[in-house]
């Protein structure tokens, strides 16, 4: 599946009606809020995955971003986080992940976690601003499983539940 991965933008408007997942909530969002919060309201970013198949063009995945902080005392579940001053700690928001219920279980969902890891990264490191997590709200426990896969630790135990990222080990050379 050769995808490029793009910000949303007004041309992407076709692609929108033909996204399917299994969460009305991401569908909506996408369909709905994601253009206006890039342009307008300026809350997130979202880019999507393009997928140029023989039968046509179709979005097959997003992801959001949008910066947030955590309050300290919710992260006394990380160590790593335990010793910082007890100020809220800056971070870059996965705010929504959502893969097309037709291309599910290809590795797609992988794919687009860790191009938003990169940017995040990227930010993280060169950017203006100074942060140290990257936050996901894992919508059920199947996004939770996924997200501790990929070394989040969760603040809380009910859906959608926190988690968090610390990203001064991935930083440190």
């Amino acid at each position: 599946m050769p995808l490029r991965i793009e910000p949303l933008g007004p041309g992407h408007r076709p692609l929108l009606a033909g996204f399917q997942n299994q969460h009305p909530s991401l569908v909506e969002y996408l369909k709905r809020y994601a253009l206006r919060h890039a342009t307008r309201d300026l809350l997130a970013r979202t880019f999507v995955a393009i997928d140029d198949t023989p039968s046509g063009t179709r979005l097959a995945g997003y992801f959001s971003l949008a910066a947030v902080s955590v309050d300290r005392a919710a992260a006394e579940r990380h160590p790593n986080l335990t010793r910082l001053p007890r100020f809220p700690i800056p971070g870059g928001l996965l705010a929504r992940l959502a893969v097309d219920t037709r291309v599910q279980g290809q590795g797609l969902g992988r794919y687009l976690f860790e191009e938003a890891l990169g940017l995040t990264l990227h930010l993280a490191k060169a950017g203006p601003v100074a942060f140290r997590l990257l936050i996901a709200d894992a919508i059920d426990a199947t996004a939770a499983c996924f997200y501790e896969r990929r070394g989040l630790v969760r603040l809380g135990d009910e859906h959608p539940c926190r988690m968090v990222l610390d990203l001064r080990p991935i930083l440190e050379p």
